[in-house]
């Protein structure tokens, strides 16, 4: 990837039954990469598409890409 994109995305995520929505708190910054990884919930080791992200407070995050918009 050539360009660094500004993005927001959803960490600390967990599923709220009653909504049927994520829940979790959103964090600004900056997507670097993208790669493959195994799914954290998953027990057959199912891979999922996941960006490298530089949040605003300098942590790096891998966030799945389901939970990553642009800004």
């Amino acid at each position: 990837m050539n360009h660094n994109v500004s993005v927001k995305c959803l960490i600390n995520r967990s599923w709220n039954p009653m909504t049927k929505t994520w829940d979790g708190e959103t964090a600004k910054g900056t997507l670097i990469d993208f790669l493959a990884q195994t799914a954290e919930d998953d027990i057959y080791g199912k891979v999922i598409p996941v960006g490298i992200v530089i949040l605003e407070t300098g942590a790096f995050k891998s966030v799945p890409v389901d939970f990553i918009t642009m800004y």
